[in-house]
């Protein structure tokens, strides 16, 4: 049997991957007389609409919920989804395509100007699952001199998809471990879907249980930094698999350490464990 190389394990590892990033829906602006001592008017934002795929979800029932921050928006939407479609009412899924808004809001007053999307999966047995971020929408805020008294700035439309395997959890501890004197921004991508962005100062670390849901197993784990050399660019610091144990879906231990030098050797689970 021929088994892929680490490079094509970390190309099927991005190829694979869903990583949710904010996606910037307009400027909010703060409109100023010449000279920026007074202010003339506020623009406000009108309400997002996030067009969301469910094609490659599984059958059953999901809740839809918008947050900022860690207050929840509003009310969740419940869907219904069977074959690839989904509705609002069950037993009538029209099309694969269901449209949620994140609220309006204004830029001089305290309202979120960032939102995320999660969708959470109704299990058998009537519990739920965990909430699964599948996008972010936000609001670019400035200021201009133009003396004008602000507008309402119509948003982007906002496109993402549900995924798959909304209902599958996975466990695993990661100690980051910054090895140079410059600060560094760390992205775990776990199972396919991003889990966190991790800030850490020169010669810091940063340990991490990460119990998440919504992932695929398969597709394991990996840490990313930014890469110089490619602006915009991540450059994979270290990857691994998520084993399926007696307990479940589960990555083990492993130490990270963050350097300029590629990907760094992974450990396997910290309990012996059987891969099916």
């Amino acid at each position: 049997m021929l088994f892929p190389t680490k490079h094509a394990i970390f190309l099927i590892m991005f190829v694979g991957a869903t990583l949710a990033s904010a996606d910037t829906v307009g400027r909010l602006n703060i409109h100023k007389a010449p000279g920026g001592k007074t202010v003339t008017g506020h623009d406000n934002g009108r309400s997002i609409p996030v067009e969301i795929d469910f094609s490659q979800t599984q059958d059953g029932t999901y809740d839809v919920t918008v947050w900022s921050g860690e207050r929840e928006i509003g009310e969740g939407t419940r869907v219904y989804v069977r074959d690839g479609k989904v509705g609002q009412v069950e037993g009538s899924y029209p099309s694969n395509l269901i449209t949620i808004h994140c609220p309006a809001t204004a830029s001089q007053q305290n309202r979120p100007t960032s939102f995320q999307i999660f969708v959470q999966a109704e299990l058998d047995d009537t519990q739920k699952g965990g909430r699964v971020l599948i996008d972010e929408a936000r609001w670019e805020v400035g200021s201009v001199e133009d003396g004008q008294p602000g507008k309402t700035v119509e948003p982007r439309k906002v496109v993402c998809s549900a995924g798959s395997n909304l209902d599958i959890h996975g466990t695993g501890s990661f100690d980051l471990q910054n090895q140079s004197d410059n600060s560094v921004t760390a992205t775990l991508i776990f199972g396919g879907r991003k889990y966190g962005n991790y800030s850490l100062h020169g010669h810091s670390d940063e340990k991490i249980r990460a119990d998440a849901w919504g992932i695929n197993p398969g597709i394991g784990w990996y840490v990313t930094t930014p890469n110089a050399n490619s602006p915009g660019g991540r450059k994979i610091q270290a990857a691994g698999s998520i084993y399926n144990t007696e307990g479940g879906n589960d990555a083990g231990f492993t130490a990270v350490p963050l350097n300029d030098q590629g990907p760094a050797p992974s450990s396997g689970p910290a309990a012996s464990a059987t891969t099916k």
